[in-house]
C-alpha cells in the first residue's frame, strides 16, 4: 500500500508540474540531458545563436519558479532553466552526490551535454549555492553570475528555516505555514506552483529533497574560498529576508570576493524573482549586458 501511494504521489507531482509550465509565457522546448548523476530535465528557450544562460532554481521549486522573468531573459539570451538533480523536480536521480566535488562535476557534465563551453549563470537561494560551487572548483566554466538570496553560502540559515522547512513535508498546512514566513502579506504564490509544492513536499522520495546531507549541502564558504572567486559576480538579497542577516551575509561576501557588486533590495524578501519580477530582472540584465 506504501508503494503504491508513493507512486500516486509522484504523478500527482508530475501533473502540478505540467500546469505550472502553463504559466511560461513564451514558446520553450524541454528534454533531458544525461550525466553520471543521472538526467537532468532542462527547459530551453530564446535563440539557439544567443549567449547561453543558465537558471538554477531555489530548493523544491523547480525550474517553474522562472516563469515572471523568463521572457525578457530570453529576449537577449539563450535560456537554459535546469532542474537541479536530487531535488524535487523532473530530473531523474540515479547516483548519488558524494561531496561538493560531485555537485559541480554534475553541472560541469550538463554544461558539457548541451555542448556550452562557458555560460553566465543566474542561481537563486539553493541554486545560486550550486553555482558559487561550480566557481569554486570550475571558474573557466563560468562568465558573469547573478546571485539571488543564496541559501548559506556567506553566513548559516537560520534555525527558523530547519523549522518551517522540516514541517512542510507530508503537511499542506506546513507549506501554508512556510509561504507566509517567506512572503509575509507581499506575495501570493499562484495556485499552480503552490499546487506544485504541496505535491512536492507530499512526494517522499529518498532521492529527492535537499535535507543537508554528507555531501556538503548547505554550505558556507571559508575565507580563502570567497577570496579566490574572480568571476564578475552580483549578489542581491531582499530587504525583507528571514533565512539569515542580508546585512551580515553581504558585509562578510564584500569583504572576500574581489569582484562583487553587493546589493540590498528593498520591498522583497527571499523568492524576490517571484515578488518583483521586473525588477529583479533589470538588476540581471543590467549587470549581464555590461
Amino acid at each position: 500500500m506504501d508503494f503504491i501511494n508513493t507512486i500516486n504521489y509522484e504523478q500527482e507531482y508530475k501533473k502540478a508540474y505540467e500546469e505550472s509550465l502553463s504559466l511560461w509565457p513564451v514558446k520553450y522546448k524541454d528534454y533531458f540531458v544525461s550525466t553520471t548523476y543521472g538526467l537532468t530535465y532542462v527547459i530551453e528557450s530564446g535563440d539557439l545563436n544567443a549567449e547561453p544562460l543558465l537558471l538554477l532554481h531555489g530548493a523544491s521549486m523547480s525550474s517553474t519558479m522562472w516563469f515572471p522573468n523568463i521572457e525578457e531573459l530570453c529576449k537577449q539570451y539563450r535560456v537554459l532553466s535546469v532542474d537541479i538533480l536530487g531535488d524535487k523536480n523532473k530530473s531523474l536521480p540515479t547516483n548519488e552526490f558524494l561531496d561538493r566535488r560531485s555537485h559541480a562535476k554534475w553541472l560541469e557534465e550538463v554544461l558539457d551535454g548541451l555542448n556550452i563551453t562557458r555560460a553566465n549563470f543566474i542561481g537563486l537561494s539553493y541554486g545560486a549555492l550550486n553555482v558559487m560551487n561550480l566557481l569554486n572548483y570550475s571558474p573557466d566554466r563560468v562568465n558573469k553570475v547573478v546571485l539571488i538570496s543564496p541559501a548559506a553560502t556567506f553566513v548559516p540559515l537560520s534555525p527558523d528555516f530547519y523549522s518551517y522547512a522540516f514541517k512542510m513535508v507530508k503537511s499542506t498546512s506546513g507549506v501554508d505555514n512556510f509561504l507566509e514566513w517567506i512572503f509575509g502579506d507581499r506575495y501570493e504564490l499562484p495556485h499552480q506552483l503552490k499546487k506544485q509544492l504541496y505535491a512536492g513536499m507530499m512526494w517522499v522520495d529518498p532521492n529527492k529533497g535537499t535535507k543537508p546531507k554528507a555531501s556538503g549541502f548547505p554550505y558556507v564558504f571559508n575565507n580563502l574560498e570567497l577570496s579566490e572567486m574572480k568571476n564578475p559576480i552580483l549578489l542581491l538579497f531582499g530587504e525583507h529576508e528571514v533565512m539569515y542577516d542580508p546585512k551580515e551575509a553581504l558585509a562578510r561576501a564584500i569583504d572576500y570576493v574581489p569582484n562583487i557588486r553587493a546589493e540590498i533590495i528593498k520591498g522583497v524578501g527571499h523568492l524576490m524573482t517571484l515578488e518583483d519580477p521586473r525588477t529583479t530582472t533589470f538588476y540581471a540584465l543590467e549587470f549581464l549586458s555590461s
